[in-house]
């Protein structure tokens, strides 16, 4: 910053008050990290829950201090030179403000214990909770606990000299996954929910019915997003949990990133939001791609505050997805996510013809009991004529065995049917 816009962080209370700032959001029940910069506001932050049950908060605030260690050395910079730690938990029902305060006053014990093995300085651990602060630091018995933080009448207060700079502070988390995190389960539609699972299952049993549930799935992608782009906020049930299920092929999460261009951003991200927050429990799972989907899309809009916690959301429900775990390696790494969109356009390039060439050769050879003779003949005569389009001895034999195993498929499914 310019001395003009430089930022006066000169006491506790500025102290306690600068955190939703250098966050751009104000982290509802967690840990953060920040080392200072030259200026205060520069240098690395990081964000981790709190889990609700306190019994996890040890192995929590150890990861997380590891976890910002490798990190602040990863941006260059020394956290030997000190680092701020903030706890945030707003009270429960039953607690006061101070109750919850010295229930998160070992997280900072724990905190500065491993950052201190990892060589780090802690030069003030800060607690949030319910509008007050505590300096945990601080060695006099009954000071700065519980102090209302400053309003913005105090011409010092770090609201008021952002106000004369322009800026305001970030919106709440709890305000930020109002957006797509589930607040009231429709019974009705889980209910379907459930019943398009099971059928989406039967019919993906086979290889010609896993591309034929991939093909729909991608057509019904164009078609609610154009719905949005026409300005509908709603989708019919039936297509809602179709959508829900069918993005579950990680060819269907692709198709959808591939219709993360600049002019559909707003209305893709109101989709994959709209879809996630029909995931309500039990199905909160079914979730995940369309929470990476619109991590994916934010991050693209430069949003990634939306992005980590929609991932975070994403990982907790499934911490083994890769895609949402490439994304949250891509934002925090500073990759370019439109390197991911331009890999989604090639695949599809390449995947559609494949999927519309099986399924007329599925549809086209249906073979029956009766009509052995002409089943053979129509095999030999679909992997003849596909693998001559394609260029190269290693292609032609994929591209031969995937056909025969499409139309062998067909054959048990048709067998299958009444």
């Amino acid at each position: 910053m310019s001395p003009d816009n430089t930022v006066q962080v000169t006491s506790l209370p500025n102290l306690a008050q600068i955190l939703p700032y250098l966050l751009g959001h104000y982290p509802d029940d967690s840990i953060a990290l920040h080392a200072p910069g030259e200026n205060f506001t520069d240098g690395p932050t990081m964000t981790c829950p709190l889990p609700d049950d306190p019994a996890e908060w040890k192995a929590t605030a150890e990861l997380a201090a590891r976890q910002f260690v490798a990190y602040a050395h990863r941006q260059g910079h020394n956290p030997d030179q000190g680092v701020v730690v903030y706890l945030c938990r707003e009270p429960r029902a039953d607690q006061t403000p101070w109750d919850t305060a010295a229930l998160l006053a070992p997280v900072g014990d724990w905190l500065t214990a491993t950052l201190t093995e990892l060589r780090a300085t802690v030069l003030q651990t800060i607690g949030l909770v319910g509008n007050r602060w505590w300096a945990y630091e601080c060695p006099a018995e009954g000071c700065c606990e519980g102090e209302p933080l400053p309003t913005a009448s105090d011409p010092t207060s770090i609201t008021a000299q952002m106000a004369r700079l322009g800026r305001t502070p970030g919106p709440r988390t709890r305000d930020i996954v109002k957006e797509f995190r589930p607040t009231t389960a429709n019974p009705n539609l889980l209910k379907h929910l459930n019943t398009t699972i099971d059928q989406f299952n039967t019919r993906s049993a086979t290889r010609a019915g896993r591309d034929a549930m991939l093909t729909a799935t991608c057509a019904q992608i164009h078609a609610a997003l154009n719905q949005f782009r026409a300005g509908a906020t709603d989708l019919n049930r039936s297509l809602t949990t179709q959508l829900i299920v069918g993005l579950h092929d990680d060819g269907a999460v692709e198709a959808g990133i591939a219709r993360a261009e600049d002019d559909d951003l707003p209305h893709a991200r109101r989709l994959w939001a709209y879809l996630a927050r029909h995931c309500a429990e039990p199905f909160a799972q079914e979730a995940v791609p369309a929470l990476t989907l619109y991590a994916f899309v934010a991050w693209r809009q430069g949003d990634l505050i939306a992005a980590r916690l929609a991932l975070r959301d994403a990982l907790t429900a499934d911490p083994d997805y890769d895609l949402a775990i490439g994304i949250h390696l891509g934002t925090i790494d500073g990759e370019d996510p439109r390197e991911l969109l331009t890999s989604a356009h090639t695949a599809q390039d390449e995947r559609m013809p494949y999927l519309q060439h099986a399924i007329k050769v599925a549809s086209e050879y249906l073979p029956t009991e009766t009509h052995a003779d002409r089943y053979r003949e129509a095999l030999d005569k679909a992997t003849a004529d596909h693998a001559a389009q394609v260029s190269t001895d290693d292609e032609q034999l994929r591209t031969r065995y995937g056909t025969i195993d499409i139309l062998t498929e067909a054959l048990v499914l048709q067998r299958s049917l009444p």
